[in-house]
């Protein structure tokens, strides 16, 4: 997290600190896309997989220097798209007038290259509020807040059989048993429209995309809970069966399955309500792709528009 914060910190100081240093015009020689190694400091989500990577040579002080620059991209595709005839076209850089080997490339006049590419058409994308059908549209966020619900009942009756207490009567047993597939079919339904049949690796990056950061971890800790609880449950189960009053353990090991199916549809109705009610555009208009966080046409950050 600090270091989310201080990334974008430090290139506003490099902007100040370098804005008025002399301009030169700089050749772009080489653009590549690299994909650093993962470190136990990586974050997923945030911290984008890939970066595009230029270098260039520019005349400075009557000797010829050089310098590179760096950009992170979600995708591969954006990374490729980024660097796409970059390479051999002119952009400015400032560079240290007391020191002229060091140096930064001047953003605006590479967005400005970037936008005056010639755009590569791309197909028309459809947004996750064009893909939900009609009829469930008014219906998510109701389904939204019984997942809630249940993920909260669930959470309660589980903490309450891991400290070997039955907290709640008979009647919830069934009813947390029944709520599942009041909201799972919902959210399967909902899930497979959105996705379509985009690659099976983006699939969680496309349902969860409308959710915050913080409810995408929470559904992965709640399956990756529902595992570990389910072999402990195993382990402990009574033989024969719970009977008609089933005992704190039985209760323990169904409320881990209960915990994680309720948060992966309150995550993914609550995505797609959100959806429903924002578009993702690239600030010149062009069409974006569902996993998009950059436009593969232009380079810019996408953002989300209210719809009308």
């Amino acid at each position: 997290m600090l270091s989310g914060f201080l990334k974008p910190a430090w290139r506003w100081f490099q902007r100040r600190r370098t804005a008025d240093w002399p301009i030169a015009t700089a050749q772009i020689e080489s653009a590549e896309v690299i994909q650093p190694k993962p470190t136990l400091f990586s974050t997923r989500g945030r911290s984008a997989p890939y970066v595009a990577e230029l270098t260039y040579s520019y005349l400075a002080a009557g000797e010829r220097n050089a310098g590179s620059y760096r950009h992170d991209l979600a995708t591969e595709q954006e990374a490729y798209e980024f660097v796409r005839d970059l390479k051999g076209k002119p952009v400015a850089v400032h560079y240290d007038q007391h020191y002229p080997s060091r140096s930064v490339i001047s953003e605006p006049s590479l967005d400005a290259l970037l936008q005056n590419r010639t755009p590569v058409l791309t197909p028309e994308v459809h947004t996750a509020a064009d893909s939900i059908p009609e009829w469930i549209r008014p219906l998510l966020w109701p389904f939204t807040c019984v997942a809630g619900i249940g993920l909260a009942v669930s959470l309660w009756v589980h903490l309450g059989a891991v400290m070997g207490r039955r907290v709640a009567p008979e009647a919830f047993f069934w009813i947390l048993h029944i709520g599942i597939f009041v909201v799972w079919f919902p959210a399967v339904l909902v899930a497979q429209r959105i996705a379509g049949n985009v690659n099976r690796k983006d699939f969680w990056k496309i349902v969860l995309r409308g959710t915050p950061e913080w409810m995408r971890y929470m559904v992965y800790a709640f399956f990756g809970y529902a595992v570990i609880n389910f072999l402990l449950f195993m382990a402990k189960a009574p033989t024969g069966g719970g009977g008609a009053n089933p005992p704190a353990v039985v209760w323990r090991g169904f409320s881990g399955h209960w915990m994680a199916f309720y948060s992966a549809a309150l995550a993914i109705l609550s995505s797609a309500a959100v959806e429903e009610q924002v578009r993702w555009e690239c600030p010149s208009g062009h069409s974006v792709s569902a996993t998009a966080h950059y436009c593969e046409r232009c380079g810019q950050a996408i953002r989300p528009r209210q719809r009308a």
